[in-house]
């Protein structure tokens, strides 16, 4: 199917949904989308013009995931909407195949109790808002009415009718289809024997499509377990960060070879030591304010303390391009992202050699000691960034084609070992103004590829 062909099925595709909207209501549904707003008087002459026009100038990106906004809020009602999207996207419209799901779903019934503890419809509307769904039958005004007319009360409905007819499961969104399955090992529906067992049936499908449970989180001491895509990332736990040194380098030893555990015995102030589990959840600017404010025996956490904080890390930069790249960070994503902003941490030792290059008649043992700066977005998925200054690649003034090698040889190195590395020039900060655009792209898309909302 040619691209202007796809577009315009697309279009037509998603005026068929919004096209049953009143009149009254289409101007604010169409802004909700992200489309011009108009007003009642333009809707009430032509509907279909009316939603065509402002549809036609947007790309197919848009149009996409437009459309895919609009199956997860009007999938029951949205047949031909899944089928276009089906054809015109490259990898079809899941990622978890509907016979991935198919398959998932007959291990289920074969188990059968998949609603475990709760009562059905008390599980279902754990993952759909029943009361807010359409009803097939007119006796009832909702599909809560429906489910407990012919699930319950009358039980001529069976499980496959329900999930694959009705919710149409097998062809729901990927969010939609996960959220199930989350609900399904929750806790609250299934012990924890029971979990493990339905884990490891379920991972034994999802891996097919690159997914995987994950222990995510603990409530009231019971694992909460998320489903992610399978990534390979960083062997090992992250242990030892050691970052925002100020100053002379600290002196650091091995206190217990046994266990890899570390000392530092000289300049301890000079450096800021994170001591807490890092987990498979991305660690948090919140999460270091808190360690912060408990290391400094703080009552409360504030904004004066998150500003100290941030100081802090701001005076460990020694380059003007790492302290706009810094700064930029917090002023385009702080506000917007809040509680959920990813730690950008500065100036993290990931090797160490307790000598200087002087003291080692400027030989060099570890090729690179700092990394400018590192997100963990889990405990194994660690994303390196550099700003590279013309110490990097040059002597002086004089380029060098040996430093340069050292430097793509250690980034070599780490990528071989899971961690992802991005390098930036020192001259892509000359302009603050385009500097600040480029790090907002940056991050934007980061924050897309790992699944970060903002």
């Amino acid at each position: 199917m040619r691209k202007i062909e796809k577009t315009n099925e697309l279009i037509d595709a998603i005026i068929s949904i919004l096209i049953e909207e009143s009149i009254e209501d289409l101007p604010n549904i169409c802004l909700r989308y992200g489309l011009d707003i108009g007003d009642t008087l333009e809707a009430s002459k032509n509907k279909n013009i009316y939603i065509k026009k402002r549809l036609e100038s947007k790309n197919q990106l848009f149009l996409l995931d437009l459309a895919r906004r609009l199956l997860d809020d009007y999938y029951l009602k949205a047949d031909f909407l899944k089928n276009v999207l089906y054809k015109v996207t490259y990898n079809g419209l899941y990622t978890i195949s509907e016979l991935t799901r198919k398959n998932i779903m007959d291990a289920l019934y074969s188990k059968g109790n998949i609603e475990g503890k709760l009562e059905l419809t008390d599980f279902l509307n754990r993952i759909w808002n029943l009361e807010q769904m359409s009803s097939t039958d007119h006796r009832f005004n909702n599909a809560l009415g429906d489910i407990w007319q012919h699930m319950i009360n009358n039980s001529d409905w069976d499980e496959v009718f329900l999930y694959e007819d009705y919710l149409k499961l097998l062809t729901s969104s990927d969010q939609i289809f996960i959220s199930f399955l989350e609900t399904v090992v929750h806790p609250i529906v299934r012990n924890q024997s029971e979990i493990d067992e339905y884990i490891k049936f379920l991972d034994s499908h999802l891996i097919k499509d690159g997914y995987h449970f994950i222990s995510s989180d603990t409530i009231s001491g019971y694992t909460i377990y998320k489903i992610k895509k399978v990534v390979d990332g960083v062997k090992g736990a992250a242990k030892n960060l050691i970052f925002a040194a100020l100053g002379k380098k600290p002196d650091i030893v091995i206190s217990d070879s046994i266990n890899n555990d570390i000392k530092i015995i000289n300049d301890e102030s000079n450096c800021l030591v994170y001591d807490r589990p890092i987990t498979d959840k991305c660690l948090l600017w919140l999460d270091l304010v808190k360690w912060w404010s408990d290391k400094n025996n703080y009552v409360e956490i504030n904004k004066c303390i998150e500003r100290e904080l941030y100081l802090r890390l701001l005076n460990s930069l020694d380059s003007q391009p790492e302290k706009i790249f810094l700064k930029s960070y917090f002023a385009l994503f702080k506000n917007k992202i809040k509680e959920n902003l990813p730690a950008l941490i500065p100036q993290v030792y990931l090797h160490y050699d307790p000598y200087t290059q002087k003291q080692r008649f400027d030989t060099k043992i570890l090729p690179r000691q700092r990394m400018d700066f590192l997100l963990l977005f889990s405990n194994h998925i660690r994303v390196v960034i550099e700003i590279d200054g013309k110490q990097h690649y040059s002597n002086g003034d004089t380029s060098s084609p040996r430093l340069y090698a050292e430097m793509v040889r250690a980034d070599r190195a780490l990528k071989l070992q899971g961690y992802e590395v991005y390098r930036f020039g020192g001259f892509e900060f000359i302009n603050e103004e385009t500097s600040i655009k480029l790090i907002k792209g940056f991050f934007e898309e980061l924050f897309k590829k790992h699944e970060i909302e903002y």
